[in-house]
């Protein structure tokens, strides 16, 4: 049996659907955003009643090894008790099929923010009116981005620390702190702009989300292989950076207006 990702979601939906305590089942990743291809995973939330998510994950495993034998079933640490999350690869399936799980329950509230165009859920099972959108807080959002900025500001003005290590000539301590001190807090600006309800999702999705010419820059600017590319890339980015700062302080002393991703790059 060729086992594929609709083989997998169906066999899921009808092993966990027919039990009391799960509320809900959803879809999230590619198949909300409508980006689905021949690589992409299976992003699956399950939301059961409280103190059910033991057993939850003890059916999800059951349901898998029906299909096939798994060789990968890694669970995240750290993570609280009411928000587990668990991947999965099953033996003769493609590599980049891996099923993303997470399973929370009752305690852990569910909210989907109209807005926000990278979480979109596709409801398989909803037996309780589980899945809720409103409208994003446009002040508590603004508050938000604004801290945002204050914090990349903060990281990028520790430059330096990259800067001199370009000096001793030593490549590997150079692009480490290149990219966390000039990189990282560069693409955090850039989102606050050009993806304002997708701001904490640093570069993924990045070749989508932003216009041409940012990624062209960015693909540049990661693309060093020698210190001088470094020297170069901070050069660079340091220009990009003061503009894009200015773009940001602009854009949040206005009058707030809705900025969704499709609009941004149009």
């Amino acid at each position: 049996m060729t086992i594929s990702r609709e083989t997998i979601i169906k066999a899921i939906v009808s092993g966990h659907g027919i039990e009391d305590y799960i509320l809900a089942i959803w879809l999230e990743g590619s198949d909300g955003t409508k980006s689905l291809d021949e690589y992409s995973d299976v992003d699956l939330v399950c939301y059961t009643k409280e103190g059910f998510i033991d057993d939850a994950f003890t059916r999800l495993d059951d349901c898998l090894l029906q299909l096939g034998d798994v060789d990968v079933a890694y669970e995240q640490p750290g993570r609280p008790a009411n928000n587990r999350y668990k991947v999965y690869h099953l033996q003769k399936t493609p590599d980049s099929l891996l099923v993303d799980v997470t399973i929370q329950s009752e305690s852990f509230p569910v909210s989907f923010i109209n807005e926000d165009e990278s979480v979109v859920p596709v409801i398989l099972v909803d037996k309780a009116g589980i899945v809720k959108y409103q409208n994003v807080d446009l002040a508590s959002h603004r508050s938000q981005l604004h801290t945002q900025l204050i914090q990349a500001q903060g990281i990028y003005s520790q430059r330096s620390r990259a800067v001199k290590y370009t000096k001793r000539g030593l490549f590997l301590e150079s692009l480490i702190y290149y990219q966390k001190y000039v990189l990282n807090p560069l693409v955090d600006v850039l989102r606050l702009i050009h993806t304002p309800f997708q701001a904490d999702c640093f570069l993924v999705h990045a070749s989508r989300d932003f216009p041409i010419e940012v990624v062209l820059t960015l693909e540049k600017l990661y693309g060093v292989k020698t210190v001088q590319d470094i020297i170069e890339g901070i050069n660079l980015a340091d220009e990009l950076f003061c503009n894009a700062v200015a773009e940001a302080d602009f854009m949040l002393s206005q009058t707030y207006v809705s900025k969704s991703r499709t609009d941004s790059n149009t």
